[in-house]
């Protein structure tokens, strides 16, 4: 069994606006840079041996402050919007299609959920390392999937799980496909 933590990182200067980031590459905002303290002795708390994380440093300087083993991976990124990052839903042409198939939908100059999960997925599943304890520091998109995946949830599923910022999600992985949820979205600020 390897206990497999899943956080989403803090608050940037657009969460409140509801807009894609995609693969900006925004700042935790003062809220979350102040809330980080606590957050962090929580996570340092559960014996976690090594963390996964986002090149985007949203997530990435977070991960690295924890000061445990730490492998920085490219695909755990969020998923790309392409011509619609930072616009807010409204302002989106072509939104109303898109969230007809929000998993199959590619944005211009993005990519689709689909291939945003699958890219995720095979991050983590190529980098669990046996039995050590795994914190995955990374953005909404790729948590919601590689939850998805283990609880056997389709990736249309995936997107009706919530994930606030700093939401800790745990698992028990029992196998590249199987594992048991302990808790999702636990607030940490």
């Amino acid at each position: 069994m390897t206990p497999l933590f899943l956080l989403r990182h803090g608050p940037t200067s657009a969460s409140a606006s509801g807009a894609p980031l995609g693969r900006l590459d925004l700042s935790v905002n003062a809220d979350g840079q102040a809330a980080w303290p606590s957050v962090k002795a929580y996570l340092q708390q559960l014996g976690i041996q090594r963390v996964l994380t986002s090149e985007l440093q949203r997530a990435r300087v977070h991960a690295l402050d924890l000061g445990l083993p730490c492998l920085v991976l490219k695909d755990l990124g969020e998923q790309a919007f392409g011509e619609w990052e930072g616009l807010p839903w409204d302002q989106v042409p072509g939104a109303e299609t898109y969230f007809q198939n929000p998993v199959l939908g590619t944005p211009p100059g993005g990519e689709s959920f689909a291939r945003c999960a699958s890219r995720a997925l095979l991050a983590v599943q190529g980098a669990l390392d046996g039995e050590q304890s795994t914190l995955v520091l990374a953005h909404g998109g790729p948590l919601r999937a590689i939850l998805a995946h283990f609880l056997g949830l389709g990736l249309e599923r995936a997107l009706d799980l919530a994930w606030q910022p700093f939401g800790l999600t745990k698992l028990e992985v029992f196998g590249p496909n199987r594992a048991v949820l302990r808790y999702h979205n636990l607030p940490l600020a």
